[in-house]
């Protein structure tokens, strides 16, 4: 299994879970990472599967490859699986360059940005599967890459909602808030994708009719990332540090999400996000931006609330009516949680993943 990076992150979490699954399923498996050692790595030592960094740069190393393609020749794979874009192409090259017979490529996000278009266009041809997080992911990959249905499989992430679901919240009064507050929560990446400039202005246009909302508005960011001091700059600027807080990377997300009355993904572009698939498994409410794999989640008005994706004014409608409307937004969540149950296992998803290998495998070539 390839993978770009074991940084903390979602698609990153996901592909750690999945090695685990299908290492108690039989296959004997290695994990290649493009990059260096990032804090996932020991998550799969722990579990004892052997783990080799490349030690690469960015997509623009053309040193990858063939790393990958060495790598291959000295210990033969049978089929390879790799996750997110930079390990996808660069797989299907060393793959192509080893001679390695199988090769999937785990389609995480339909990132329609005209380089990752051009070269997912170029390298497609030489997988020989591509597995979607989700059914607009698929959509979308398949105008983007000109691949055939047969071609494209989507298995989606599962989620352990037992655990979630039974988890007890984080204390909130280690942020200074009281019962009574209103927690607006933020799980991800400070990072452009993730969009949380707009998240920012929602909250300000929000926060400015304080005075005839039921509860105290709070904003707690959870992450790090490129656009933090923006962000923060912007807080000053605009008076709302006593309102607005940055909690960095935490290791108790999953009791943050349980201690939250809403979470918001204000993404321009998604997979199938944890964050919301925790978050429907915990029993919180949850707004996102009306974006490919949140479409596949959140049904408007039935288990969550979508906005358009970049408008901070509706997003900021969106928060309004959810504080306004307690009752409705506990049914959603009600409702939410019940879908999860339904079709996201992590013994769903395994099980999809070693039918299809077997399948590839046993396929005349």
């Amino acid at each position: 299994m390839v993978i770009t990076e074991l940084d903390i992150g979602g698609a990153e979490k996901a592909f750690v879970r999945l090695a685990s699954g299908l290492t108690f399923a039989g296959w004997n498996l290695r994990v290649i990472c493009l990059r260096g050692a990032g804090p996932l790595v020991q998550d799969l030592q722990d579990r004892e599967i052997p783990v080799q960094t490349l030690n690469c740069g960015g997509f623009a190393d053309v040193r990858a490859p063939f790393r990958l393609a060495a790598s291959f020749r000295a210990q033969p794979p049978d089929a390879v699986l790799s996750f997110l874009h930079h390990a996808n192409v660069a797989s299907r090259i060393g793959c192509r360059l080893a001679g390695v017979p199988v090769h999937i490529s785990g389609i995480r996000v339909a990132d329609r940005r005209l380089p990752v278009a051009l070269t997912e266009r170029l390298t497609a041809r030489w997988t020989t599967h591509c597995v979607a997080v989700s059914e607009h992911v698929s959509a979308a990959h398949q105008k983007i890459s000109g691949l055939a249905d047969s071609r494209i499989s989507v298995i989606r992430n599962g989620v352990d909602w037992e655990t979630l679901s039974q988890l007890e919240p984080a204390d909130r009064r280690q942020f200074g808030y009281g019962d009574s507050d209103y927690v607006i929560l933020s799980v991800g990446r400070l990072e452009p994708q993730k969009d949380p400039e707009t998240l920012l202005q929602a909250f300000r246009i929000l926060y400015a009719q304080q005075s005839v909302l039921p509860r105290q508005v709070r904003l707690l960011l959870v992450g790090e990332g490129r656009l933090r001091s923006l962000l923060e700059q912007r807080v000053r600027v605009h008076g709302l540090e006593e309102v607005v807080q940055f909690a960095g990377w935490r290791q108790d997300a999953a009791s943050l999400i349980r201690m939250a009355d809403v979470v918001v993904l204000s993404s321009r572009w998604e997979g199938l996000p944890n964050v919301v698939l925790e978050s429907q498994a915990a029993g919180t409410p949850v707004i996102a931006s009306a974006v490919d794999g949140c479409l596949d989640l959140v049904d408007d008005q039935l288990t969550g609330r979508l906005f358009e994706p970049g408008n901070p004014e509706r997003l900021a409608t969106a928060l309004l009516m959810q504080i306004t409307q307690p009752h409705k937004a506990d049914r959603m969540a009600r409702e939410a949680e019940l879908q999860i149950r339904r079709n996201c296992s992590w013994l769903n998803c395994i099980d999809q993943y070693d039918q299809l290998l077997h399948r590839l495998l046993q396929a005349p070539r």
